[in-house]
């Protein structure tokens, strides 16, 4: 693409913006107009053209700053070459995990069995509250 043609497309896009704001701003005056005449408050409502004329001042001086910096355009990605390469991505993912070892895994097991035992005695004994509660006052 040669610099004229990358010009040229700047400037269409630029006047689209331009007939866009146009169109809002005329768009935003007709509800103004039916708002007035309906017995609204018009006052404020509509955009005023300074404005409007600043805020695009405002836009086209944020992307012409030297330390903005504008997306990379993504390259298309070859889906076969993906493809292909995804068990071998799977593979390095697996290989950086670190698998716990048996002293480890012996630890955690036991912990967990002394959890279960120590809340299964726990219910056992509300258990057994509840049923001398129970006939004591003669429900059961």
């Amino acid at each position: 693409m040669t610099e004229q043609e990358k010009e040229l497309k700047k400037e269409q896009k630029r006047l689209k913006k331009e007939a866009k704001a146009k169109a809002k701003v005329e768009k935003s005056r007709i509800k103004a107009k039916k708002r007035a005449g309906n017995g609204e408050a018009a006052d404020g409502d509509e955009p005023s053209t300074k404005r409007v004329v600043k805020e695009k001042e405002m836009k086209k001086n944020l992307y012409n700053r030297k330390n903005f910096k504008r997306k990379a355009e993504k390259e298309k990605t070859d889906w076969k070459l993906g493809f292909k390469e995804f068990p071998v991505k799977m593979v390095k993912e697996v290989n950086k995990i670190q698998w716990s070892g048996k002293r480890n895994l012996t630890n955690k097991f036991i912990q967990v069995i002394i959890f279960m035992l120590v809340f299964a005695v726990v219910f056992y004994l509300i258990d057994w509250g509840f049923q001398a509660l129970f006939t004591a006052i003669h429900v059961i």
